[in-house]
């Protein structure tokens, strides 16, 4: 086998490496109507990360719901989340004006 045979080879396996590692972590997070980043629960709920830093979680039935501060939510893949704040307020807000 060739060296340019082996180099295509390498790199062709990393490239698929690199795909299927970046399709087990995608469908955990995404980006939010208002810019948040949005994170799928094992529970079905979603948790919404601000760009301020602050938290709101909606539950699997798309209603805000309260969750207390330092309380630890799990991610579908497994990582553990500390609840920091939880701002209902401003999710509600939203959720108002985007089926208004």
């Amino acid at each position: 086998m060739s060296t340019f045979t082996k180099s295509a080879l390498i790199a062709t396996v990393l490239a698929t490496a690199s795909i299927m590692a970046s399709a087990a972590i995608s469908p955990t997070t995404r980006l939010g109507p208002q810019g948040e980043q949005l994170v799928a629960l094992q529970d079905g709920s979603t948790l919404h990360i601000y760009k301020d830093g602050q938290m709101a979680v909606e539950n699997v039935f798309g209603r805000p719901t309260l969750v207390a501060p330092s309380q630890q939510l799990h991610e579908r893949n497994g990582n553990t989340i500390a609840m920091n704040t939880d701002d209902i307020a401003r999710l509600e807000v939203e959720q108002f004006q985007q089926y208004r």
